[in-house]
């Protein structure tokens, strides 16, 4: 057998494979009438965010290496600072993702 009917033989029991596993069935046609899919989301994102960030205790900013290092909740008004990171997320508000 030479080296180019190999190569086909290959090729074409590859694509084989593939039809075989994609089964290559054409979407339903409700999918693209309005744009949605007719699949219905099963779950809801419970993702919430709370920006405790190390800062400065006294001026907020970047800690130093010298600085006491403090963890404040920017998701608050007023940007509180607490000693711990634990104390921040106790008393920092979550925000839902995109607001």
């Amino acid at each position: 057998m030479k080296v180019g009917s190999m190569v086909f033989t290959v090729a074409l029991v590859f694509i084989g494979c593939l039809l075989m596993v994609g089964q290559c069935r054409p979407e339903p046609k409700s999918t693209y009438e309005d744009g949605h899919s007719n699949t219905t989301m099963v779950f809801q994102s419970k993702l919430a965010l709370k920006w405790c960030v190390a800062r400065d205790c006294k001026t907020k900013h970047e800690p130093s290496l010298f600085a006491p290092r403090c963890f404040c909740c920017f998701n608050a008004q007023g940007t509180p600072c607490f000693k711990s990171i634990g104390d921040c997320q106790n008393h920092c508000p979550t925000l839902p993702p995109g607001k």
